[in-house]
């Protein structure tokens, strides 16, 4: 049973949210939380595997709690719940280190694929956010320093968790274990000095190892 805990300030939305996780026979939600504040002294007595947040909360908002999380909480996962989906958004979360991104505009259907994927393999991006990622890219003052070859399979596995597939999927897919699935995962995240999968991707897609078509089938 996943043990989940959901920050939101906006009462209705959190509620409605805490329904719908519990509605899974999967997961529980053992601490809801209006602020990051109370999130945090909740993290202290009360264990959880996942973090569902808000960015926009008063008192200690999302971009304060996540380092906080990330610090002192380094085995749980974070998802980024939020309206923002703009340029200078999704770069600040890029920069802080979280395992997934997630829309408040998407389908509520969505959640639980996502929330388990977290689970699974760490990680869950979203395709519709490509674009908004192109533009930080594209915009980006960093010039591209001598790129890193990766292997044939190292790039497949790219590819595929790029287009929103779990670890699992990937493993039937490559037909290898899901255990090689994350050796390779990691072995990427470590070749381009990354904290997490979204590193990779922006460093794949800096260095034109990976192109935005790719995620258009």
């Amino acid at each position: 049973m996943l043990k989940i805990a959901i920050a939101d300030d906006h009462q209705l939305f959190r509620k409605s949210l805490i329904l719908l996780v519990n509605s899974y026979e999967e997961m529980e939600v053992v601490i809801e939380a209006s602020n990051g504040e109370e999130l945090l002294e909740e993290l202290k007595i009360t264990e959880v595997d996942i973090v569902l947040i808000d960015l926009q909360m008063p008192i200690m908002d999302g971009f304060a709690t996540i380092p906080e999380i990330n610090k002192n909480y380094q085995k749980v996962k974070i998802l980024v719940l939020t309206l923002l989906n703009d340029m200078v958004t999704i770069k600040k979360i890029m920069e802080l280190g979280v395992q997934g991104y997630f829309t408040k505009n998407t389908n509520p259907q969505e959640l639980k694929k996502a929330i388990l994927k977290l689970s699974n393999d760490g990680f869950h991006f979203e395709k519709k956010l490509a674009s908004i990622i192109e533009n930080v890219v594209n915009a980006s003052n960093k010039k591209p320093s001598i790129s890193i070859n990766f292997t044939e399979r190292e790039m497949e596995v790219l590819i595929l968790t790029t287009k929103e597939y779990c670890g699992t999927e990937i493993a039937q897919r490559m037909n290898i274990s899901p255990r090689t699935v994350e050796k390779h995962k990691r072995n990427l995240m470590d070749k381009t000095d990354s904290r997490n999968f979204i590193g990779v991707i922006i460093y794949a897609f800096l260095h034109k190892q990976l192109s935005f078509n790719e995620l258009k089938d």
